[in-house]
């Protein structure tokens, strides 16, 4: 840098916001980058049919997805056991998975919890529990959790379609 314009105070204060801005710029494209190959990941758009996944990255491209729904309140824990691969719809995992994990979240009024825990059952099954420290369900309207259209938040929070959705893909 010449002489006269690292003696220039205002010069200096350019130069210095635009090394800034770079590295902002830089630490954003990053998190896109993640991001589109988080949801790449997630929709599989490349893989429609039955394929062998790992259920441990499909969680985590999910968690990538909802964690602007999650920062600076929620701790995610996760406890995940040795999985095989496991033969399924990735597609369909991946959005029983995030319509969960989205309710979880939203259960949670404030700073809480959600832990997910992995595990095997058997030589041909695997187990994924979720829970969170949400405020939970009336017991009353346990039975209605999984009817189109049901939700027990307030109007423009959501469908009421996700656990309906989850129901009918899991079954």
């Amino acid at each position: 840098m010449p002489q006269e314009i690292r003696e220039h105070s205002q010069m200096h204060r350019i130069f210095d916001s635009v090394e800034k801005l770079n590295h902002i710029n830089r630490d954003a494209v990053e998190r896109i980058v993640t991001i589109v190959g988080s949801l790449r990941k997630f929709a599989r758009l490349d893989q429609a049919e039955v394929d062998d996944v790992d259920i441990h990255e499909g969680i985590d491209s999910t968690l990538t997805l909802v964690h602007h729904q999650l920062k600076n309140r929620i701790e995610v824990n996760r406890n995940f056991g040795a999985l095989p691969l496991v033969s399924c719809h990735p597609g369909q995992i991946n959005q029983v998975l995030m319509n969960i994990l989205v309710n979880a979240s939203q259960a949670i009024e404030g700073n809480g919890e959600i832990t997910i825990a992995t595990s095997t059952m058997g030589e041909n099954s695997v187990r994924i529990d979720i829970s969170d420290t949400g405020k939970g369900i009336d017991k009353d309207q346990l039975a209605r959790i999984f009817d189109p259209g049901f939700t027990t938040k307030g109007s423009g929070v959501g469908t009421g379609l996700g656990l309906s959705i989850v129901h009918q893909i899991i079954d």
